[in-house]
């Protein structure tokens, strides 16, 4: 029975690549993805090409593209590597191949990124000089007991196994699981610890938090491995680690740091503070889970201001119980109710899932590897493989295009597939897991604590509802809802401590997902991150759209300084930095360790003058008949970017507001500013040579114009 299970999972996995194909040869995608399962195979002069998984990011590497592999390395691994004949005559294993990469990036001054499948977003796999594909780097390297009734496992795993890989794996061979799992099982175990991916259930961490052990490569080539220290034994301070560190050599023995505060730095570190080799992570024996998917109406109001809006009593029962995987799905379009048609309400599907010793549905090979309408190996007939391609997805939106008015009923048809009867009794994962990456979404997630989950779910509605009315763009998949419970992790979006010094146990993750091909994605997920920083500091998901910049990352984090010293002793010389790095302002963390204090201080000064630019810019390209136009477009551009390049201090600036308004698109000249109204018709504050403020009540002259704008340049040019 078993080869027969096998025999067919075979052939459906084929049918299931198949798609790819299908996908290429439809070519209805309404944008350029249509083309993506072919270039994806495809080089430039023998180069290959990156793509992450839905093919809207690519990385081209100008050095190589490399990837270790398990097998003994006897040649030089990447263009311009010279290594010694001895060393390959012995070959190189995969975590030498690594170092030795890593070594020659030091020493020649390159930029090197790991990266598995792709699975994310904002430039995380982006890299200018060479790409460490990890993807064949796949096995499980040990498993271990920890006690004497074998309750408990630690597995150790190279960073490039899939999830879904690894969880039917240590099933079967050791009869293992993870406490949680997310509902995507396409990532690499390393990507998915380095974003501090999550599974539901206000009982159940980020998945982070299931790691013992991390061996990576650092900077210089450096080996390490990295654990919290256990009970008992002694917690080693940064300080030494920092000096052990420092003295290490390329090709020494690993260095074993049990250090809790260096721990928590890398368990989520984006791949900035090295190269994940494996990963060591704590199990327990296989479960199944027996969960209830039902129907429920949320009362909406009918007042745009002042209504209130509320999940019902029952969800939140729910959502509270011990143990539970618990989470829901919304319809953004507000209905009339199915029982009472004087309501409005939005139209629901919630997941309450609890752990149980019953068999339940059919386990056999070909139903697991099946997973269809007939035999729901999974959650739904949504989950059927074939279903979840982006020629399913094009198809859906091209009718929605044609047909706008029946996207809430399309809405409600996908909570259909979700919804069952009877209870739905299977293995973890197979009740967790939504899709293995076939169908390419993009979506972006907003962690934020619990007790904000009503307002801050209504004010997402509400956004959706303006901006379709407004851009005529709408999503055609539910709102995302999941629950989480908070951790000590220092950049995990579900860090107990919050920006305003209070401590949270319970987090819910808000997502708000696209299908491929949808328009106008970037724009509507850059509003609702903007207003959810604004009103509730949400956190976004790191592996998920998003648009973080310094500013918001010192702001959402408090404890970043202690994330800052590892990264800078781990990636002390760049060669982890990349595009993300550089837009969230981790790179210029160095510029400010290296310079003095007071430096510092004066760099921060500068940072409290960037909104004074734009006024000085204003009052500039607001006198046409005294300042060449050309000038002022030079003049304004010139002074934001030195703003930009000192975007790495801290700054003083508290208004949101403000904060928001620096995330934007650069504009042209005159943009930056509301042009002067009657009521306030002086132009706005110049800054002098010596930086005092000072107001003008009558129209400048020619000369002062210049005085004035040649004064703040100087100053400008000196605080730099």
């Amino acid at each position: 029975m078993n080869y027969i299970g096998s025999f067919f999972k075979d052939i459906y996995q084929k049918m299931a690549g198949s798609c790819d194909i299908v996908d290429c040869c439809f070519g209805l995608r309404p944008c350029h993805q249509c083309i993506f399962p072919c270039i994806k195979k495809c080089g430039y002069a023998n180069r290959t090409v990156f793509y992450n998984y839905d093919g809207t990011e690519s990385v081209e590497p100008l050095v190589d593209y490399f990837k270790p592999r398990n097998s003994l390395a006897t040649k030089n691994l990447v263009r311009g590597m010279s290594l010694d004949k001895a060393v390959l005559k012995k070959g190189l294993t995969a975590v030498e191949q690594i170092a030795a990469v890593i070594n020659f990036a030091h020493e020649n001054e390159l930029r090197v990124r790991a990266v598995g499948t792709g699975s994310s977003w904002s430039k995380l796999t982006n890299v200018r000089d060479i790409l460490m594909d990890m993807t064949n780097l796949d096995k499980i390297l040990k498993a271990e007991p920890q006690n004497d009734d074998g309750s408990i496992y630690h597995i150790e795993v190279q960073a490039g196994m899939k999830l879904h890989d690894l969880v039917r794996e240590i099933d079967v061979k050791y009869g293992m699981s993870l406490p949680c799992m997310g509902n995507y099982a396409g990532q690499t175990i390393a990507g998915i610890i380095s974003t501090s991916t999550h599974g539901t259930g206000q009982d159940y961490p980020t998945m982070s938090n299931f790691v013992v052990e991390i061996h990576m490569v650092i900077a210089r080539g450096i080996q390490i491995k990295v654990r919290a220290a256990a009970d008992g034994e002694e917690d080693e301070d940064f300080e030494s680690v920092e000096r052990r560190i420092n003295a290490a050599k390329y090709g020494d023995a690993p260095l074993e740091i049990h250090s809790t505060d260096v721990f928590r730095a890398v368990a989520v570190g984006f791949g900035s503070l090295g190269a994940i080799y494996s990963v060591t992570l704590e199990c327990v024996p296989v479960y199944n889970i027996e969960e209830t998917r039902h129907y429920i109406e949320m009362d909406w109001p009918s007042d745009k201001q002042t209504g209130h809006f509320e999940t019902p009593s029952e969800l939140k029962e729910l959502a509270s119980g011990a143990g539970r995987y618990f989470s829901f799905f919304v319809n953004p379009f507000p209905r009339k109710s199915w029982q009472d048609a004087d309501r409005t309400v939005l139209r629901s599907v919630y997941f309450s899932g609890e752990r149980t010793d019953e068999t339940g549905s059919c386990q056999c090979d070909c139903c697991m590897a099946f997973q269809c309408c007939v035999c729901t190996g999974c959650r739904g007939q949504s989950a059927c493989q074939i279903v979840q391609t982006d020629c399913a997805a094009t198809c859906l939106q091209i009718v929605a295009n044609c047909l706008p008015s029946f996207i809430p009923s399309f809405a409600d048809c996908g909570l259909h597939q979700f919804a069952r009867d009877a209870p739905y009794i299977q293995k973890w994962y197979n009740v967790l897991t939504f899709t293995n990456g076939n169908l390419h979404l993009k979506t972006a997630e907003y962690c934020i604590p619990v007790e904000d989950m009503d307002n801050a779910l209504k004010d997402i509605v509400r956004i959706m509802q303006d901006y379709g009315k407004l851009y005529r763009a709408y999503t055609l998949l539910p709102i995302y809802v999941r629950m989480v419970k908070a951790d000590d992790l220092y950049l995990s979006p579900a860090n107990r401590r919050r920006p305003d010094g209070k401590e949270v146990d319970r987090f819910c993750y808000i997502e708000v997902s696209f299908l491929p091909g949808a328009y106008g994605v970037d724009e509507f997920h850059r509003k609702v991150e903007d207003y959810m920083f604004k009103h509730y500091m949400a956190r976004p998901h790191w592996a998920k759209n998003h648009f973080l910049n310094f500013n918001r990352v010192d702001k959402l984090y408090p404890e970043l300084h202690k994330w800052k010293r590892v990264y800078l002793l781990f990636n002390s010389d760049g060669t982890f930095d990349n595009e993300f790095t550089r837009k969230v302002g981790f790179e210029d963390l160095r510029d400010c360790e290296c310079s003095s204090e007071k430096q510092q201080r004066i760099n921060c000064s500068h940072r409290e003058l960037c909104s004074e630019t734009d006024q000085v810019s204003e009052t500039v390209t607001q006198q046409p008949s005294r300042v060449n136009a050309a000038h002022a477009q030079n003049y304004q551009n010139e002074l934001h970017t030195e703003c930009l390049h000192n975007h790495h201090c801290t700054s003083n600036v508290s208004t949101v507001d403000a904060e928001v308004i620096s995330s934007q698109p650069m504009k042209s000249a005159g943009d930056f500013l509301p042009s002067l109204t009657a009521e306030n018709s002086s132009p706005p504050s110049l800054l002098t040579a010596d930086s005092t403020v000072y107001t003008t009540s009558t129209e400048p002259t020619d000369k002062e114009v210049a005085q004035n704008a040649d004064g703040a340049s100087r100053t400008l040019e000196t605080i730099v």
